[in-house]
């Protein structure tokens, strides 16, 4: 299906050079030059360069709830905090009226984040996991050993 996108995409942006072609022995046409948009080309490439396991999609999964209130300061503080003790993980701050909320972390299932929720339950006071539209990537970085909490 990709391929024929790809190829109207190629003859909507494609034009030739001259309005009539010449014919060679056969009866076929014979351009001379092809002109076409150039952003075709960086679609193209970006297209062979990004391979086929580094998609990224959404879907829906839990994240680890560690802030709930209408303190904006104190919301991107505790994101800047968490950032700082976990710089492996993600940190999102949404904002449903009238509550900012921080959650952390794409798991694909609720064992998952139960993991990385023993850890930061000792820190953060209140958190819990919550069900969220979480952003696929690799879960592996999510379960990293440098995900723990600094010490020093």
């Amino acid at each position: 299906m990709k391929k024929l996108y790809y190829i109207l995409v190629l003859f909507c942006f494609c034009q030739t050079a001259d309005a009539q072609p010449r014919v060679d022995s056969t009866g076929m046409p014979v351009y001379t030059a092809l002109h076409a948009d150039n952003r075709l080309d960086i679609v193209l490439k970006k297209r062979k360069t990004s391979g086929g396991g580094s998609s990224i999609y959404s879907g829906p999964g839990y994240r680890v709830q560690i802030y709930s209130g209408s303190d904006r300061a104190k919301a991107n503080k505790m994101k800047i905090d968490f950032v700082r003790r976990f710089p492996g993980v993600r940190a999102y701050i949404t904002y449903v009226s009238p509550h900012f909320r921080v959650k952390v972390g794409d798991f694909g299932s609720r064992g998952e984040a139960q993991e990385l929720y023993r850890q930061l339950s000792t820190i953060y006071n209140p958190c819990m996991i919550v069900p969220d539209i979480v952003v696929f990537r690799n879960f592996s970085s999510n379960k990293s050993k440098d995900d723990k909490p600094d010490t020093d």
